[in-house]
């Protein structure tokens, strides 16, 4: 993230703060540019389920740092908020909605790459890849140990990123969804729903995310642990 330091007085206004880490951002996509992701041949299903074998490795994908961030959270409005969140990520079906869970989710897109429902149980009962357990352990602790207000705000990342491509994510869908349909994938819909999904609920959650850093992330420590964790996040997530 080189080349992005300037001098800055101790606090920054809530504008000047967002403004900065959007800064962070496009610096690093710069060398790091974000991929919309079309599948133009279904001869790329093979390599998209071993990417899906490494994410399910080592875990069920149930997105425990919102857990973290809820148990994390003092202040009670936002804690609030954070629970609606967590209640999205899990499955609105728990509370009588219509979302299932995220794991559910991830788990329907890697059948339509050629996973079974057998072979992701067998995955997410063994061993993570060392690289990507390292990740999502410091990911984890941060969340469970960073001030809420960061810990939160650091879903400003990849949240924030699907808020600014929405449009395009969804264009691009679209298209796979046609391409799905012609090639005769089964249950297409299960298989676009995850990126569907993200595509469009993170519009809320980064304007929550986003609300978060405004109203607590006043002080110059917590701006200065703001912005590490932003870099160190956005070094993690590589794309769509």
């Amino acid at each position: 993230m080189a080349g992005i330091t300037v001098a800055r007085p101790d606090v920054r206004s809530p504008d000047e703060l967002i403004a900065e880490l959007e800064a962070l951002r496009a610096a690093w996509r710069e060398t790091h540019p974000f991929r919309i992701r079309e599948i133009k041949s279904r001869d790329e299903f093979p390599r998209l389920a071993d990417a899906k074998r490494r994410r399910h490795a080592g875990g069920d994908d149930n997105h425990r740092f919102e857990g973290e961030r809820y148990l994390n959270c003092t202040e009670k409005a936002t804690r609030r908020m954070q629970l609606r969140k967590l209640v999205d990520e899990g499955g609105q079906t728990t509370v009588g909605g219509p979302q299932v869970s995220h794991p559910l989710l991830s788990r329907w897109e890697s059948y339509a790459y050629g996973l079974t429902p057998e072979e992701v149980t067998v995955l997410e009962k063994g061993d993570a890849d060392p690289a990507e357990l390292v990740r999502r352990g410091w990911w984890l602790s941060m969340n469970r140990s960073s001030h809420f207000a960061v810990a939160i705000g650091s879903g400003l990342v990849v949240e924030g990123e699907h808020k600014l491509r929405s449009a395009e994510l969804l264009a691009a869908i679209a298209e796979d969804e046609k391409r799905f349909r012609a090639w005769g994938v089964p249950n297409v819909e299960q298989a676009l729903e995850n990126r569907r999904e993200h595509a469009g609920v993170d519009v809320d959650h980064a304007d929550f995310n986003e609300d978060v850093v405004r109203q607590f992330v006043t002080t110059p420590e917590l701006q200065d642990e703001m912005r590490r964790v932003f870099i160190l996040r956005l070094q993690m997530f590589s794309g769509a």
